[in-house]
C-alpha cells in the first residue's frame, strides 16, 4: 500500500483566498519600516533578494545583507526601490556570509553591531536543496548539505544574533521554512526534514527567550523559482514553483512592520490572504494552531 495512506494536509488551503504573486493589502510601500534595521541572509538573489528591496520600498533604516555571492548589484537596487516608492535611501551594509562557517556569522554579528549599533529584525533565508533521490542512492555529502546550511546556518546566525537581538528593538526572528515540512515526497527527505526541524527549533527560540523579548516564527516563502528549485523532479516542479518572489518579500515586510506576539513559534505561508490570517488570530490562540503536535 503506498505511503502514506492518508495525504497529508500541508496547510495550503488554510485561508479561503490563495495568492501567488503580490497583492494591494501587503504593498511594501505602505508599509512603514523607518525605524527597523534587518539582516537578511542568502541576501544575492532569489527571495532573499527581493526581501531587501521590499524593506528598501518599505523605507527601512538600515539592512544588512549576507551572502557568499557579490552584493554590489543588490545594493544599486534597494537605492532604487527606495527611491522610486519615496523613501530614504537606507544604510545598507554587504557582508561576505556563509552561514556555516562560525567566524563568518562571528565577524557579520560584530560588523552589524558597529554599524547600527543594534538590530531588530533577523531573517534567515539562505538555504540548500539536495538533488530529489531516495536515501540509500543519495550522495551523504549533498544530502548533509542541507542540514549544514539549513539547521547548523541558522543555529549558528541565532546563537550569534540573538544577544544583539535583545538588546532592543523589535527583537524579531523569522526562519524560513516550507510547506514541504509538513511532507513526506518522494526521495526530499534531506530537505523536508530539515525544514521540519525549523519548526520546533523557532519554538525553542520562543522557550529560552520568550520571556526576554524574543519574537521568532517561521514563513513559508511559497514555491519560487530558483537554483534550488530546479533541482526539483520537473512534474513536482511544474505543480509547486508558481510563485513569485514578490510574494514572500511584500508578506515577510507586511508581517515584521508591527510587532505581533501572538505569531510566537508559529508557521505562516505567504500564500495565504494575510488580511483574513491575521483576522483569525482568536481561533488561532485558542486552539493553538499552526504548530507541529500530535493529534489523536
Amino acid at each position: 500500500m503506498p505511503y502514506p495512506p492518508v495525504p497529508i494536509n500541508n496547510g495550503s488551503n488554510f485561508t479561503k483566498t490563495i495568492y501567488h504573486d503580490t497583492y494591494a493589502a501587503i504593498d511594501s510601500a505602505a508599509q512603514d519600516h523607518s525605524k527597523h534595521y534587518v539582516f537578511i541572509t542568502g541576501a544575492s538573489k532569489g527571495v532573499g533578494r527581493v526581501l531587501a528591496l521590499s524593506y528598501a520600498k518599505a523605507g527601512v533604516a538600515g539592512i544588512a545583507l549576507g551572502a557568499r555571492s557579490d552584493l554590489a548589484g543588490v545594493e544599486q537596487d534597494i537605492i532604487s526601490a527606495a527611491q522610486r516608492a519615496g523613501k530614504a535611501i537606507p544604510r545598507v551594509l554587504k557582508l561576505k556570509l556563509d552561514v556555516t562557517n562560525w567566524a563568518d556569522v562571528e565577524s557579520a554579528a560584530k560588523e552589524t553591531e558597529r554599524e547600527f549599533g543594534r538590530l531588530d529584525i533577523l531573517v534567515n533565508n539562505a538555504g540548500f536543496l539536495s538533488a530529489f533521490k531516495p536515501i540509500v542512492d543519495s550522495d551523504r555529502d549533498e544530502y548533509w548539505g542541507n542540514y549544514e546550511v539549513n539547521v547548523k546556518g541558522v543555529f549558528l546566525m541565532c546563537r550569534v544574533f540573538v544577544p544583539l537581538l535583545l538588546r532592543g528593538g523589535e527583537m524579531t526572528v523569522v526562519n524560513l521554512t516550507s510547506a514541504g515540512a509538513h511532507g513526506v515526497a518522494y526521495g526530499a527527505s534531506g530537505y523536508q526534514t530539515t525544514k521540519f526541524t525549523l519548526l520546533r527549533f523557532t519554538e525553542y527560540l520562543m522557550v529560552e527567550y520568550g520571556e526576554k523579548g524574543m519574537l521568532a516564527y517561521c514563513v513559508h516563502p511559497g514555491g519560487v523559482p530558483s537554483e534550488m528549485s530546479i533541482k526539483m523532479p520537473e512534474q513536482l516542479y511544474k505543480a509547486v514553483i508558481v510563485d513569485k518572489a514578490e510574494l514572500a518579500g511584500d508578506t515577510i515586510s507586511f508581517l515584521t512592520a508591527a510587532r505581533r506576539d501572538w505569531l510566537a513559534g508559529r508557521y505562516i505561508s505567504v500564500n495565504w490572504d494575510m488580511l483574513e490570517f491575521l483576522g483569525r488570530e482568536d481561533e488561532i490562540v485558542k486552539g493553538d494552531k499552526l504548530k507541529m503536535r500530535m493529534t489523536f
